[in-house]
């Protein structure tokens, strides 16, 4: 697989945990009681401020900023960059989702986040092969990457 096409690859993957993080708070809404609650100025129990619109806000853009990252940026910072913000993100997602099943049982919208969260991982394993394997630009094809075998008669 040439860098193109991983870059693309990697760059829907990031695109998709931005729509599960996105949906997982559209999915919130249709919980009983939800939309009440966030008419009435609170969200999951904290009041609804700046802060906590910022928050909600980054979940949705850091995902959309890592795919546009991974296409613009070269090859071995794309990997070091989606190997750390996907374990970054992936890691938040857990706890998320850990921390809202044993508060509230399981909902539909914390298996959007179990899924924004291993596509999350997903990607920084990706990052974590490219890394580990050696570079597919050190010009195999060329007369420079290997000695040239001689015959001895």
């Amino acid at each position: 697989m040439n860098a193109r096409s991983f870059r693309t690859r990697v760059a829907v993957l990031w695109v998709a945990v931005a729509v599960a993080v996105s949906g997982s708070f559209l999915l919130y809404l249709f919980m009983p009681g939800a939309l009440e609650e966030l008419l009435a100025g609170e969200f999951e129990g904290e009041t609804l401020d700046d802060a906590v619109g910022f928050f909600i806000a980054g979940l949705v853009i850091i995902p959309v900023v890592m795919a546009a990252v991974t296409v613009l940026v070269g090859d071995r910072v794309n990997r070091y960059v989606n190997l750390i913000a996907g374990m970054a993100f992936g890691l938040f997602g857990v706890y998320a989702a850990v921390g809202h099943t044993l508060a509230d049982g399981f909902n539909v919208h914390i298996l959007m986040v179990a899924v924004g969260a291993a596509l999350a991982f997903l990607i920084a394993g990706l990052g974590l092969v490219g890394l580990r394997r050696p570079s597919q630009t050190a010009g195999w094809g060329t007369d420079q990457s290997r000695p040239r075998e001689e015959a001895t008669v």
